[in-house]
């Protein structure tokens, strides 16, 4: 099988519905899901931070680097910083990233599948643009309710990044509907656009059979109904477990 058939077979879109209609979709592919639903927030403070409750002031300054390619951030040591504090003017150097859920109030570890939605790296040089660029990404994902980034100074100049985050949740679903979208083109939705909302519908019906099997998609339903609320990390289970029969199966 060729690869572009091997893509066009492995892809396939996600429909959760409760007894009240239907309530969100998200596409699945090699690259993640787009759910419906949720939101992005913006950055910014929540009234005293996890970081800043933690960490007190320290007096003593950073020293200078004096690699030419990052700059020092200037400020006293083992404080936070906010993302809006830091200079236009310079290049950070970010020693690590750590994601921290405000749910379960506790760090993620390095393997949670949350890191895949991060494209900064620990050892990475950012400008400030760059970091709000990053934010801005992760809150218009659709998988962050809310998301901040703050940093904590080190002595040698260089941060420790935070980036804290409510996952998005949407009401229960009872039902998972698997439809084969390999050669369907993207259609951009428009919550103001009937027409497109429409002709969406009709292209969705018409698709083609989804090559899932039924003992996969009752295995999806039955995660559906033991979780309650869907969480943008159940999104995340249910794409990994489509994508394991699809590799399973040789297409991808």
């Amino acid at each position: 099988m060729s690869s572009a058939s091997a893509v066009a077979a492995a892809a396939a879109i996600l429909f959760f519905t409760n007894p009240n209609g239907f309530i969100g979709g998200g596409g699945i592919g090699g690259a993640g899901v787009n759910a419906g639903g949720g939101g992005g927030g913006g950055g910014g403070s929540d009234g005293g931070s996890f970081w800043s409750r933690l960490f007190s002031p320290a007096a003593a300054l950073a020293d200078e680097p004096e690699s030419p390619e990052w700059d020092s951030h200037g400020h006293p040591v083992n404080i936070v910083v906010q993302l809006n504090k830091l200079s236009g003017f310079k290049k950070y150097k970010i020693s690590s990233i750590v994601l921290f859920d405000r749910i379960r109030k506790a760090k993620l570890g390095s393997e949670d599948s949350f890191f895949e939605m991060v494209t900064l790296s620990g050892g990475g040089v950012y400008t400030k643009a760059q970091l709000q660029k990053e934010l801005e990404t992760l809150a218009s994902c659709g998988m962050f309710q809310k998301v901040d980034m703050e940093g904590k100074t080190n002595a040698d100049g260089s941060m420790a990044l935070t980036i804290s985050f409510t996952e998005s949740m949407w009401q229960s679903a009872e039902r998972f509907r698997c439809i084969n979208v390999g050669l369907m083109k993207p259609v951009e939705m428009d919550p103001d656009s009937t027409d497109k909302e429409r002709d969406h519908q009709r292209r969705i019906e018409n698709a083609r059979p989804c090559l899932l099997p039924m003992s996969v998609q009752s295995e999806i339903t039955d995660m559906l109904r033991s979780q309650g609320n869907v969480s943008a990390r159940l999104l995340q289970r249910i794409r990994d477990r489509v994508q394991k029969w699809y590799h399973d199966e040789g297409y991808v």
